[in-house]
C-alpha cells in the first residue's frame, strides 16, 4: 500500500506542477504578449536600411493610393531616385479598370509630386507562382538599366516573403534588395486585435512555408532577415 501511495503522491505532484507551470507560462504570455506579437509581426514585415536607386511597389490587380504615396514619401526623404510600380494584369480584369491603366497611374502618380521621368509601370502576367514570376520579370528590365539596388515596397506580412524572393532573382542579377513594409489594414503592434490582421498574419505564414518547402526561396529565410 505505501508503494501505491508514494506513486500516487509523485503522480499529483507532477500533475500539480505540470498546471502551475502552464498558469505560470500563461500569465508571463498575457503579460508581455503584446511584445511577443509584436516582434512576431516584425519578422514577417522586416524593415531594411539604407538607399536605393529605385522603389519597387509589389504587384497587385489594383494599386492602391496609400502604398503609392509611402513610396512618393521614400524618394522625397532622399532614400531613392524613382518609383517602379508593377501591375499584375489578368484575363479577368476588375470591373471598370480603364485598357489604359499603366498610363492613367503614371498621370496619377505625376500629379502626387513625382516626375514623368521617375516613374515606370511594369505590367506583369498574374501567374503562379506570382511572387517569383514577377521578381524574374522585374528585376530582368531593371538589370538592363544596371539598377544596382532597390526598395521593395510591400503590404502588411507579405514582405517576408517577397523579401527573399526578390532577393534570390536580384542575385543572380546583381541587385541588391531592401525590404520596406507598409501597413493598411492592420497595425504592427496591434495586429492581433482585428480579425483581419490575424486572417492576413497567419495566411503570410502558409504561404512562407509553401514557398520554402517548393523551393522557391532557402530555408535560411526562416531564420534570417
Amino acid at each position: 500500500m505505501g508503494g501505491k501511495n508514494r506513486k500516487g503522491w509523485r503522480f499529483v505532484r507532477a500533475a500539480l506542477f505540470t498546471l502551475l507551470s502552464l498558469v505560470l507560462a500563461g500569465g508571463l504570455f498575457y503579460s508581455f504578449h503584446p511584445v511577443v506579437l509584436t516582434a512576431a509581426g516584425r519578422y514577417l514585415a522586416p524593415e531594411g536600411d539604407g538607399k536605393a536607386d529605385v522603389v519597387i511597389l509589389e504587384g497587385s490587380e489594383v494599386i492602391k493610393e496609400r502604398a503609392v504615396r509611402v513610396g512618393v514619401e521614400l524618394i522625397s526623404s532622399g532614400r531613392a531616385k524613382r518609383l517602379a510600380v508593377v501591375y499584375q494584369d489578368s484575363e479577368e480584369r476588375a470591373l471598370g479598370l480603364r485598357p489604359d491603366y499603366d498610363l492613367f497611374l503614371i498621370q496619377k502618380i505625376n500629379e502626387l509630386g513625382l516626375r514623368k521621368d521617375q516613374i515606370s509601370v511594369y505590367v506583369v502576367p498574374r501567374e503562379h507562382p506570382i511572387t517569383l514570376n514577377e521578381a524574374k520579370i522585374v528585376l530582368s528590365k531593371l538589370a538592363k538599366d544596371k539598377t544596382p539596388n532597390a526598395i521593395v515596397l510591400t503590404e502588411n506580412f507579405h514582405t517576408r516573403r517577397t523579401y527573399w524572393v526578390y532577393k534570390q532573382v536580384g542575385k543572380a542579377l546583381g541587385i541588391e534588395i531592401i525590404p520596406y513594409p507598409h501597413f493598411s489594414r492592420c497595425r504592427i503592434d496591434s495586429w492581433w486585435q482585428k480579425a483581419e490582421g490575424v486572417r492576413i498574419f497567419l495566411g503570410e505564414w502558409i504561404k512562407l512555408l509553401y514557398y520554402v518547402l517548393r523551393g522557391y526561396i532557402p530555408i535560411k529565410s526562416l531564420m534570417v532577415t
